[in-house]
């Protein structure tokens, strides 16, 4: 048992000190119909993939700005999720990409998984989306292969 917990342990500590590859993304996103519902869809899909850290849909600019961690999706990956979604009636095209960060909207409580999901502002309930565990099942299973 007790070699089970270092091996967790040891695994854990390797795990944590992978560094993420931020990457800030723009991406047009043409055949959104209405802006009350659209880009909050667009929006939920994004943050709920695996590697996506923020993301602001903006139906009037027709824009996706992304910030997502290059060693978990590619550029290519997430415009095929966009146009995935809804039966494909999104059309991305990416317009820009770089390594430094956006400056998103942060008063929006909606640029972490956790607040889709949770009503996070209840009194004595503190959140930070400022850290992000990494996948160990991934990692276990590059370890094994």
């Amino acid at each position: 048992m007790k070699n089970l917990l270092l091996i967790f342990f040891i695994i854990t500590l390797i795990a944590c000190n992978q560094s993420v590859n931020k990457i800030s993304l723009d991406i047009r996103v043409d055949g959104m119909s209405c802006s009350h519902s659209c880009a909050p869809f667009i929006k939920r899909k994004l943050i709920k993939t695996e590697g996506v850290l923020e993301a602001e849909v903006s139906y009037e600019k027709k824009l996706a700005e992304i910030v997502f961690n290059s060693s978990a999706i590619s550029k290519e990956e997430i415009v095929k999720k966009i146009e995935s979604i809804a039966d494909g009636i999104y059309k991305a095209s990416i317009i820009k990409a770089s390594t430094k960060e956006t400056n998103l909207k942060k008063p929006s409580s909606l640029n972490n998984r956790e607040s889709l999901d949770f009503n996070l502002t209840k009194p004595g309930i503190s959140h930070s989306s400022g850290f992000q565990l990494p996948n160990l099942f991934s990692l276990l299973n590059s370890i094994l292969k």
